[in-house]
C-alpha cells in the first residue's frame, strides 16, 4: 500500500533535496573540506537547524549520493538481466555504472572519493547485491570459472570500478568513462573465465 504524499511530505522532500543539490553544488566547485555546514544552508535557503533536522553531518550527504546509485541500479535491473550471459550482463551493469557518474560529472565522482566513508564498500547495499545475483548465475551456468568465490569476484570487479573512477576524476573526465570500462572488463574476464591473456 502506497504512502500518501500529503503538503507536508512534498515540502520536507524538497527541503531535503534543495539541501542536497546545495551541498553537491558547493562541494563541486569548492572541495569536500572546504564547504561548511553553513554555508549548504544558506545556499539552500534554509536555517542551520533545518539541515541538522535531515543530514547529521556532510558525510550522510554523500551517503545520499550512493543511496542514489542503488535506486538507479534497481530500476536498472530487468534491463541488465535481459542483456544475455554473465559476461553481457556484467557489461551492462558497467554501462550504467559509467553512465551514472557521466551524467552528474566529474565533480560528483570526486566528491564521493575524497569523502572516504564505508558506504562506498558496503556489501550490503542493493549495486552489491545485483552483481552478487550476475556472478552467482554466471558461475553456476560455468560461464565463469569457479576457481574463485562470488565475493573473490565482486571484490576484484569492485577494485578495478574504483581504481576507473579515481582515474576518471584524475584526469578530469577528458576521457570516455563507458568505453574505458568496457575495455578493462574484457580483460578481467579473461582471467575470470580460466582464458590465457592471449586468447
Amino acid at each position: 500500500m502506497k504512502r500518501k504524499v500529503t503538503g507536508r511530505t512534498h515540502r520536507a522532500e524538497q527541503t531535503r533535496n534543495r539541501l542536497f543539490k546545495s551541498a553537491m553544488k558547493l562541494i563541486d566547485k569548492q572541495g569536500y573540506d572546504n564547504v561548511t555546514i553553513e554555508e549548504i544552508s544558506k545556499n539552500a535557503g534554509v536555517s542551520v537547524g533545518a539541515f541538522y533536522h535531515y543530514y547529521r553531518s556532510k558525510t550522510d550527504i554523500v551517503v545520499e549520493f550512493f543511496k542514489q546509485i542503488d535506486v538507479y541500479y534497481e530500476g536498472k535491473r530487468e534491463e541488465i538481466l535481459a542483456a544475455g550471459d554473465a559476461g553481457a550482463r556484467l557489461s551492462a551493469f558497467y554501462r550504467a555504472y559509467a553512465a551514472f557518474h557521466m551524467e552528474r560529472g566529474c565533480g560528483h565522482t570526486s566528491t564521493i572519493l575524497k569523502a572516504q566513508n564505508s558506504f562506498f564498500n558496503n556489501h550490503s547495499r542493493y549495486m552489491y547485491a545485483l552483481l552478487t545475483e550476475i556472478v552467482s548465475a554466471g558461475r553456476e551456468s560455468g560461464w565463469l570459472s569457479k576457481t574463485h568465490q562470488t565475493d573473490e569476484i565482486n571484490d576484484h570487479l569492485m577494485i578495478i570500478a574504483r581504481g576507473l573512477l579515481f582515474d576518471w576524476v584524475l584526469e578530469k573526465g577528458e576521457y570516455d568513462l563507458t568505453a574505458r570500462f568496457e575495455k578493462e572488463l574484457v580483460i578481467a574476464l579473461r582471467g575470470l573465465r580460466g582464458e590465457t591473456a592471449r586468447k
